[in-house]
């Protein structure tokens, strides 16, 4: 559990001059920043400028980023590779791009770090027990040797890759479970609840787990789910030939994890009221706050999305700058295993001009909260179709990229970002139309979109079709 606890608070930035803390450690911080062990935290709002003695609703980022400046010592890793091996590996060349993914994914571990092998098919079992990921040739070796054959065991071999690696965890290791599967798990536990339960289970044990769904016939939402409760990664790899990269992009994020129990809490002030989180879940908290966990920080940017309202009667016109909230950041240092507590406070400026407004949108704001709330829509729309009901989730689809359109004052002044939204939104609109459902491949992109898209998480670039 955590041991020490260090509290950062960020001041204005006249005092921070004033006091000769401008330049140093953290490099230069703005207003509404903070640094602390290698970790920048950032308040913004979509309208830093707000109309005076109206009421208004606000989009608030709290973004996290590792700070590029900051000099910091790796923490070696625990790394369970925990590969498919049934029957239906065999096709397509699967097995022989698995065995590559995980040699890839093996050239990017050090002396230090730790790594174990383990396969499963009708029964899991281990290849390789727990030694340093140095030793290649012991790894080439076992690897070589897998062949392909029986059913799919999938809950045995996410239990015993997690097995493997728990006795790491209290040794200051951080330990990660890579798992493959290109079928329906179908021996021993096998529901989408089953597979959550344990990935909840092994993240209180501090286990991280990546899922890779290979080709068209594994259950995505068992999949999503094991990731998502573990606060791991999830792919999607319609061809086995991606594995490679996806393997090698899931090692990039494990030997950059920056920060871990990330999450973010904003407290309304008075006269300001919470209305929810954007995007990701969040947790209510006495009614003036929400908090939201974001889990893991690796090498790119995070960040929490909320929305607040702000009340007529609290903006007086004479009024310049109203204090709407504080945002706290509490983080897991792993390299000292200690809490790390940051707070800032969400300042907006009254403005009796509405073009005021207007001419201070953050419009990166404005983008990463509709690229949010489409998330939620796609889900809304996933929900709908595997009911039946494709009609309306077309509907619902169709109505949010008409919104999106309206956003921007002509076509050609739209962001890219929202011109691309737009354009996928009216296309998976149009196949529910037609089809009246999503086959298994459109499925299986739309849950991936909308994981990744929640979670922010890096994209494989070397193979587009993964990231579609």
């Amino acid at each position: 559990m955590f041991r020490k606890v260090k509290k950062v608070k960020i001041f204005p930035l006249a005092l921070i001059m004033a006091a000769g803390f401008l330049y140093g450690a953290f490099g230069v911080l703005r207003p509404g920043a903070a640094a602390a062990s290698g970790v920048v935290f950032e308040v913004d709002a979509d309208t830093p400028v707000v109309p005076a003695g109206e009421s208004r609703s606000v989009t608030v980022r709290a973004l996290v980023r590792p700070d590029g400046g900051a000099v910091r010592k790796r923490i070696p890793l625990a790394v369970a590779l925990v590969l498919d091996q049934s029957g239906s590996m065999r096709s397509e060349n699967r097995i022989e791009n698995a065995k590559l993914g995980a040699m890839k994914a093996l050239e990017r571990l050090g002396a230090g770090d730790v790594a174990t092998l383990v396969v499963y098919d009708s029964e899991a079992s281990v290849k390789v027990p727990p030694m340093p990921a140095s030793e290649k040739s012991v790894f080439s070796k076992a690897i070589s040797g897998i062949r392909a054959g029986g059913s799919t065991a999938l809950y045995d071999g996410v239990r015993l890759g997690a097995e493997q690696i728990l006795p790491f965890v209290n040794d200051g290791y951080v330990p990660r479970i890579i798992l493959l599967s290109d079928g329906i798990a179908n021996v021993g536990p096998s529901s989408t609840r089953e597979l959550a339960n344990l990935g909840r289970t092994l993240a209180e044990r501090e286990m991280t787990i990546t899922t890779i769904g290979l080709g068209l016939d594994y259950n995505e939402d068992l999949m999503t789910a094991l990731a998502a409760e573990s606060g791991g990664n999830a792919y999607f790899a319609r061809r086995a030939e991606s594995l490679s990269d996806i393997f090698t992009r899931d090692m990039m994020d494990a030997t950059s994890l920056t920060a871990r129990r990330v999450r973010v809490t904003l407290t309304c002030a008075s006269g300001v009221r919470p209305i929810g989180a954007i995007g990701r879940k969040g947790s209510p908290k006495g009614g003036t706050a929400i908090e939201v966990y974001i889990d893991n920080l690796y090498g790119d940017e995070k960040y929490a999305l909320f929305e607040i309202e702000i009340t007529a009667a609290e903006n007086p016109e004479k009024t310049a700058v109203l204090d709407a909230a504080t945002l706290k950041l509490e983080y897991l240092d792993p390299t000292t295993d200690s809490v790390v507590v940051m707070e800032a406070p969400l300042t907006l400026t009254l403005a009796a001009d509405a073009g005021e407004v207007e001419k201070n949108r953050r419009d990166d704001v404005v983008v990463q909260a509709a690229i949010a709330r489409n998330a939620e829509i796609r889900e809304e729309a996933v929900r709908l179709a595997d009911e039946g009901r494709s009609d309306e989730a077309a509907r619902v689809l169709r109505t949010r990229a008409e919104s999106l359109a309206a956003m921007a004052p002509s076509p050609m002044a739209m962001e890219p970002e929202i011109k691309s939204e737009v354009e996928d939104l009216e296309a998976l609109s149009a196949v529910l139309l037609e089809e009246k459902n999503m086959s298994s491949e459109q499925r299986k992109n739309v849950l991936f979109q909308i994981y990744r898209q929640q979670n922010q998480q890096a994209p494989v670039p070397e193979k587009r079709e993964n990231v579609e």
